[in-house]
């Protein structure tokens, strides 16, 4: 064993420290791990998101004013114009949202990245059902042709994002920062750590 593996601190000697002391340490870890090629930005992906966001948003606003001032306030018993008009200042709100939290870099994007794509979804959905054998049918096709592709965009930044996280968690952690399908990854909080204590102690017979 060499000198730098000897003086390497075991879980007895951490367990042994103050919490500052162990949060300093994991600072320090943190400020000089190795960044794995997997948690690396992608500028392309990000000026896309913002471009497109902003523009769903520009266009959404005199579309509203379309929807008000045209729509029947109510259909079938229903409130038709409010229903709609709602449903697309929802979605405005969303794509700002969207927006504002990826340029400002923050982890709640995640949210506002999976909320927008299933409102765009849905927007699909009843765009098509309700207008299916009218003369809109056609024009509910088209606009799906634009809001599926966004809605994809959307959903697979925000399992990028998601998988990132992921793997610098699991560096931090000091385990296997190879990415894993979203499906086979355990929740953070609940994750039995890789390393134990018996690998310590074969290090230590080496």
């Amino acid at each position: 064993m060499s000198e730098r593996e000897a003086s390497m601190p075991t879980r007895d000697d951490v367990g042994g420290w103050s919490a500052q002391q162990r949060a300093t340490v994991a600072r320090l870890l943190a400020e000089s791990i190795d960044q794995s090629p997997a948690t690396m930005r992608s500028p392309g992906r990000r000026k896309l998101v913002l471009a497109v966001g902003g523009v769903g948003a520009l266009f959404l606003l005199p579309w509203l004013a379309f929807l008000s001032a045209t729509l029947p306030a109510t259909s079938s018993g229903g409130a038709w114009r409010t229903a709609w008009v709602g449903f697309d200042v929802a979605l405005v709100a969303a794509f700002i949202a969207t927006v504002l939290t990826v340029w400002l870099r923050r982890q709640v994007a995640l949210l506002a990245l999976v909320i927008t794509s299933t409102l765009l979804t849905c927007d699909v959905w009843f765009d098509i059902c309700l207008s299916w054998g009218t003369a809109e049918h056609w024009g509910s096709i088209a606009a799906a042709l634009v809001e599926l592709p966004v809605a994809i965009l959307l959903a697979t930044s925000a399992a990028m994002l998601m998988r990132r996280s992921f793997t610098v968690i699991a560096q931090l952690r000091g385990q296997d920062p190879t990415p894993v399908p979203l499906w086979r990854q355990p929740m953070i909080h609940f994750a039995s750590p890789r390393w134990k204590p018996e690998d310590e102690s074969s290090d230590s017979a080496r």
